[in-house]
């Protein structure tokens, strides 16, 4: 072979392997590192956008949209929201760019984004606030059907890359709709009720029209609507009230107080639905919009409506049985034979318990059965919200029966303790010191029934929200065990505490230390001779207060979305204070239009948030007496009035009209909102 040859395969052989390695980065680039997309998306308003690249900062100014991106898991991509957004573990720490009504563009343009998605009422004025940038914008008019929402996800999913997480989050919401449709199927001829979705609005109530989402829920959820003419949501006459005469009414638990009200009067309080107290309230996010989570949220609904027939043997359409189990792999601890969350079906919903068994028999000690001798098993156990109805109709003792027998656990060795928080946000905390590992399995929401012992009424008897199950490597003592249980309850408060979780029963006056219903095990098994004292001053206190606290305050981010430096506005919210129902200086037909929004704007400039947020703090310690003298108060708030009026003021005007509202409190409020009146009118 001549050399010439030669050099020219060598030649070929190095062309070759270099186009391989171009070719395998190319691969890399196109599937790691930047995905091209090629989707074409028409949005709400007919414009057609060309996405030929994920968006990676994305600012959303429709709740609605923000939810489904969580859902689809492309909130890394957000940059942006709005003040209204619910309260998600995975919008923790976005900034917002002020309330949906009204966002504050200067912000929107500062977070650079490569997407901006507003309702239809905002385009015209997002398109002239984008200036120079020329990011595209995309319009989203929140759906009517449980159909269109659905659509939403699979687009969004395409939109972001996403299109396998897209299909789990529908498959999630189908299994829900699905189970439904079997159920009413079961129910008897005739036995479909007629239900209607109340809002409260300005002079009276209202409710969805025959081309509504309110329609479409009430139908996804086996219900029989009104069909009212007109579109969207209409106002609501007493005549078509009665004529429709409701069996069942749910409605946003904002409008409680209002349509309790109303519901006194005649005619409307000759509804059968009003006479039976068929009436239930639910989360805001879910009653006012179709979203990522209308299935979850028409499975709730279709269970309140008809919570004592779901609960009959006879209209179970779905085996009763164990679907998954979950290995959890806890270390250190010697006598764990084994730990998993168990998914199982049960009346026809998903439930998950977290079951742990011991390689032998082991005492414990629980808050709500006292000491337990050779127990094998302990677990936490959450059921959904679709059966809570379900289960109050039939007892505690039953659904708990029911959970023994799908688990194939026997009561007279298991120790369980119960929650209505999801199991999939369990928090495994541990700690240790030489030769002592403490464990700390911690399930917490605070939302429902969280409380301030010594000031809230007694007026629960159920088991647990924030459950803590507590596993040592040292034997523990009686004595240890029991001032364990001290030690895990002062942690559990102090994290409560910290955080400003509020009492649900005075949310305005008072922190919360508890939820009034919670639940701790404590195993006393373990190595080496029994521990006697756990308390605070030795080191297994320390560790145990170490791991509950760490745990709660991660468990409370993970269920409820709660995080330490939470927002001004959801802490107000939080206290049941929200801007629009401070008075008729802050309505929308009043005086000053446009006070209720200016205001939540201010919110978010840091100086006059820390400002309430001292307001806040202050209110507290006055109500537990412990600030006296306000004067120095008063004179800040003077001084803060005066500076967004950007003039002197002689006084702060009284426009906080509605009751309840700490002094303090109030005082802050009524000096921002004169400031801006002062500066505006």
């Amino acid at each position: 072979m001549s050399r010439s040859f030669k050099t020219s395969l060598s030649s070929t052989g190095s062309f070759c392997k270099s186009f391989m390695v171009l070719a395998l980065i190319s691969l890399f680039l196109l599937f790691f590192i930047a995905p091209v997309l090629a989707y074409t998306y028409v949005d709400d308003i007919g414009q057609t956008l060309n996405i030929n690249r994920a968006p990676k900062r994305v600012v959303s100014l429709v709740p609605g949209a923000t939810e489904t991106l969580c859902a689809i898991k492309a909130d890394k991509s957000l940059a942006g929201i709005t003040m209204d957004d619910s309260y998600f573990e995975c919008l923790i720490g976005v900034p917002a760019v002020g309330p949906a009504s009204k966002p504050n563009y200067s912000l929107v343009n500062s977070l650079k984004p490569d997407l901006l998605i507003v309702p239809p009422q905002e385009y015209e004025r997002a398109l002239a606030a984008r200036e120079n940038q020329r990011y595209p914008i995309l319009v989203w008019d929140n759906p009517q059907t449980v159909e269109e929402a659905h659509s939403r996800i699979e687009a969004m999913g395409e939109i972001f890359g996403k299109k396998k997480e897209a299909l789990e989050a529908l498959g999630e919401s189908n299994d829900f709709l699905n189970t439904i449709s079997l159920k009413t199927q079961k129910l008897p001829q005739g036995a479909q009720k007629r239900v209607m979705r109340l809002r409260a609005i300005e002079g009276g109530l209202a409710t969805g029209s025959e081309n509504s989402m309110d329609t479409s829920l009430i139908r996804a959820a086996g219900g029989i609507p009104p069909e009212i003419p007109g579109e969207g949501i209409v106002a609501l006459t007493g005549e078509e009230f009665v004529r429709f005469n409701p069996q069942f009414i749910y409605a946003c638990a904002e409008d409680r107080s209002a349509i309790e009200a109303a519901s006194k009067k005649s005619p409307f309080s000759r509804a059968d639905a009003i006479k039976n107290k068929a009436i239930s309230y639910f989360p805001c996010a879910l009653t006012n919009r179709l979203s990522a989570h209308s299935g979850y949220t028409a499975a709730w609904l279709a269970s309140s409506i008809y919570s004592k027939e779901y609960g009959m043997a006879a209209n179970q359409a779905l085996p009763q049985e164990v679907l998954a189990r979950h290995p959890l792999t806890i270390k250190n601890i010697p006598y764990i034979k084994s730990a998993e969350v168990v998914d199982y079906r049960l009346f026809d919903f998903i439930h998950r318990t977290l079951v742990i068994d011991f390689s032998s028999p082991q005492n414990v000690v629980t808050s709500g059965e006292g000491a337990w001798h050779e127990v094998i098993h302990i677990g936490n156990s959450s059921s959904p919200p679709m059966v809570w109805g379900i289960q109050h109709e039939g007892g505690w003792q039953d659904a708990e029966d029911d959970v023994f027998t799908v688990l194939g656990l026997d009561r007279a060795n298991t120790s369980l303790i119960f929650t209505g928080a999801d199991m999939r946000n369990l928090v495994v905390k541990s700690a240790s010191y030489k030769d002592l590992h403490i464990t700390a399995l911690v399930t917490a929401g605070a939302e429902g029934n969280a409380l301030r012992t010594s000031k809230d009424p007694g007026n629960w008897y159920d088991p647990g929200t924030i459950n803590i199950i507590i596993l040592s490597s040292r034997k523990l003592s009686p004595a240890g065990a029991t001032s364990a249980m001290i030690v895990v309850t002062e942690a559990k408060t102090a994290a409560l505490w910290d955080m400003d979780i509020r009492s649900t029963e005075s949310p305005r006056e008072n922190p919360a230390t508890g939820t009034g219903t919670d639940d701790i095990i404590v195993v006393t098994g373990g190595n080496g001779s029994p521990l006697d004292y756990t308390g605070g001053h030795g080191k297994a206190g320390e560790l145990i207060a170490r791991v509950v606290y760490d745990g709660v305050t991660e468990a409370l981010k993970k269920q409820n979305g709660k995080a330490l430096n939470r927002s001004i506005w959801e802490r107000l919210n939080e206290r049941r204070i929200t801007i629009e129902e401070l008075g008729p200086a802050f309505s929308s037909s009043g005086a000053y239009p446009n006070l209720s929004t200016d205001m939540e704007l201010l919110f978010l400039d840091p100086r006059y948030a820390g400002f309430l947020e001292s307001a806040l703090a202050l209110s507290d310690a006055q109500g537990m007496g412990n600030f006296h003298d306000t004067s120095s108060f008063d004179s800040a708030s003077l001084k803060i009035a005066s500076e967004i009026a950007a003039r002197d003021l002689g006084s702060i005007q009284d426009l906080v009209t509605a009751p309840g509202i700490p002094p303090l409190l109030e005082k802050a409020l009524n000096a921002l909102a004169t400031g801006l009146v002062s500066r505006q009118y």
